[in-house]
């Protein structure tokens, strides 16, 4: 059960972009804008998240086509 509460655990496009091995956080902007990484908001942010499952969905994907 743990896992499936990590799973769906929100980041930040910071720590997206570093699991992702980007140094800045505007390249995980540009997947989300060119609609590979959906974002989600909080209560009383405006501030983007996206879910850590989906940002290692997408490392894989790296992973494989290298």
């Amino acid at each position: 059960m743990e896992n499936k509460i990590e799973d769906n655990r929100l980041i930040t496009i910071t720590e997206a972009a570093y699991i992702l091995g980007y140094k800045s956080y505007r390249s995980i902007s540009k997947l989300i804008d060119e609609g590979h990484l959906p974002t989600y908001s909080l209560p009383d942010t405006k501030r983007k998240r996206v879910r850590i499952q989906e940002v290692m969905k997408l490392a894989k994907l790296c992973i494989k086509t290298n």
